[in-house]
């Protein structure tokens, strides 16, 4: 049987294991594993395009937020603005703000990252690993090339927890995916030099995310980027399809994504602490391995639906009644993965 045939049997195996999986969720709300591999073998058989059907579906289940006040940390996204920016997000894959967060915001989040205990990459540990053992980080004693908060220590950071329910934020996220966003991911991590190692694991090899049919991050610098301390690269354009030469899952090096796309279309988004990005890391994409200093960044990240990979849920305490607010009249965005305490 030749490749053609083999492909268009794979096709039919995955596309009718990615509808039984969907409609099982729509209809339950889980997601099983199997749905979830299938639909990240469809989207590279067919290079993104079930991806962006299911996408279609959920605009029309989904329908916006009509009164979202668009303003926040980037600024008032009112008259069209927003929808200007994910238009450009849209084109190039990525959108690079042009407000910042304040001085005393990265000055707070900078020292609570310093003085708070933090897993590790572990190394010695096959796969993706991070260690049990928390240790407060310290540039001068490097044991692994990225510190990753768990989501406990995320949410106890008063400026991190604002950022999660900042409406500008959830208004440009709505604009850029066409429906009402779900809010289903957070992290925050600092990256160190490291030899080369663990390069892989620490996500400093191009790549795609597929954890959701779609979806979009923000990252936030919390200490200043440069060509040398591990700027976040991006593949411009690369979110629309994916080429057949790559049309595959896993790592890819820098030399295979030139050949795909050409050096113009690799871009290091370098900035200033404060700095926000907002990225759709379909697209291919890496944290550049660091030379020297150090890198702590926070990303928030909202999608169409919560179908796909499975994390488990956050338990958050609401002690502001503006918070409990806009957690209340904003459920279906933040009540999957923000799960109340206090109640």
């Amino acid at each position: 049987m030749n490749n053609f045939l083999i492909n268009q049997v794979k096709k039919i195996i995955h596309r009718n294991s990615l509808r039984k999986g969907f409609a099982h969720f729509q209809e339950t709300g889980l997601s099983t594993h199997e749905a979830y591999i299938a639909m990240r073998n469809m989207f590279i058989l067919t290079r993104g395009v079930s991806n962006d059907k299911l996408s279609e579906e959920i605009k029309n289940q989904r329908p916006k937020y009509l009164d979202i006040k668009p303003i926040g940390v980037l600024g008032d996204l009112s008259e069209g603005k927003a929808a200007a920016m994910a238009e450009k997000m849209e084109q190039d894959g990525y959108y690079i703000f042009d407000n910042v967060l304040s001085e005393d915001v990265v000055g707070e989040i900078f020292k609570y990252a310093s003085t708070t205990p933090t897993s590790y990459l572990d190394l010695s540990s096959p796969g993706q690993k991070y260690s049990t053992h928390e240790i407060v980080f310290d540039e001068s004693k490097p044991i692994s090339p990225r510190y990753q908060f768990s989501n406990t220590k995320i949410v106890s950071s008063p400026h991190l927890f604002n950022l999660l329910f900042d409406q500008s934020l959830l208004f440009f996220a709505q604009e850029y995916l066409g429906c009402k966003p779900i809010l289903d991911l957070v992290a925050f991590w600092w990256s160190l030099p490291f030899q080369g190692q663990g390069k892989s694991e620490a996500a400093q090899l191009y790549h795609f995310d597929l954890d959701r049919i779609k979806f979009m991050k923000f990252f936030f610098y919390i200490t200043d980027v440069d060509t040398n301390n591990g700027p976040h690269c991006y593949v411009r354009g690369s979110h629309r399809a994916l080429p057949k030469s790559l049309a595959r899952d896993g790592r890819f090096s820098d030399d295979e994504i030139e050949k795909s796309y050409g050096k113009s279309s690799m871009v290091e988004i370098c900035g200033k602490k404060g700095s926000i990005i907002a990225v759709d890391t379909r697209g291919f994409h890496k944290g550049k391995e660091l030379i020297q200093g150090k890198r702590l960044l926070f990303q928030i990240e909202f999608a169409n639906s919560m179908f796909g990979q499975s994390y488990p849920p956050i338990d958050i305490n609401i002690d502001s009644e503006a918070h409990q607010d806009i957690y209340s009249k904003y459920i279906d965005t933040y009540g999957e993965i923000l799960q109340l305490a206090n109640v």
